[in-house]
């Protein structure tokens, strides 16, 4: 299967969410996400079997999770990513691999979050190299805002944890920091709350490429306080 394969199952006029071979559709410019009634995680068109829940958003062309998935074949994986072209790729990869284990939703981590997650359902959550919007100016479309890292707290489990990777230092002190100020998290580590190195954490497109070009990796990490 190629990318290209996978055409949307819907025109923009008939928009809606819908969960169509291993893929849900999360529509942007929608307004009745509320309406409609996800059907759990052991659905027979979602996973169809009870397993830990493990979410990546920004999950890009899908290496990270593909690997992980892989590797991990007794967890649900759910991989986030609101580009098709780059959704279509994972669903790609899904196909060729033969992958149970994993699901693809195309559309707004926060939406999808909001919306659509059942609340206390999630083990583990992963942000990998999200856009760090360097300026200013565009801060407030930064991904690791407080109302999110609300959201992130009411879907996870008891003693889920979220890891937040990126080659922007900027981005990661800025992050940790808005996630210290929720009462709902709890840093892993001692300041300054990152790490430079995570054995077998797994490579994605941006960790092999920065790393090539000799920058640092920084990896957070937090548990949930419920």
């Amino acid at each position: 299967m190629k990318p290209k394969d996978l055409k949307s199952p819907l025109t923009w006029e008939e928009r809606r969410p819908i969960i169509a071979d291993r893929v849900l559709y999360v529509p942007t410019y929608y307004h009745k996400h509320h309406e409609w009634q996800f059907p759990g995680w052991e659905a027979s068109d979602v996973f169809g079997r009870k397993a830990p829940i493990h979410i990546e958003y920004c999950a890009g062309n899908g290496a990270w999770i593909v690997e992980n998935a892989l590797k991990h074949p007794d967890k649900n994986w759910v991989a986030v990513e609101i580009q098709f072209d780059r959704a279509r790729k994972i669903w790609s990869k899904i196909h060729n691999l033969s992958i149970k284990n994993l699901l693809v939703v195309c559309g707004d981590a926060k939406t999808f979050t909001e919306y659509y997650v059942p609340k206390g359902s999630v083990d583990a959550i992963y942000i990998n190299f999200p856009d760090p919007w360097p300026k200013e100016k565009h801060a407030k479309k930064r991904i690791i805002q407080p109302p999110f890292v609300r959201e992130m707290a009411a879907v996870a489990a008891p003693h889920a944890t979220a890891m937040v990777v990126s080659d922007d230092l900027p981005f990661i002190t800025t992050a940790i920091d808005t996630m210290q100020a929720a009462s709902e998290w709890k840093s892993r580590f001692s300041s300054p709350a990152y790490v430079t190195s995570w054995e077998g954490y797994g490579a994605s497109y941006f960790s092999d490429l920065w790393s090539a070009q000799g920058k640092s990796i920084y990896y957070t990490a937090f548990e949930v306080q419920k």
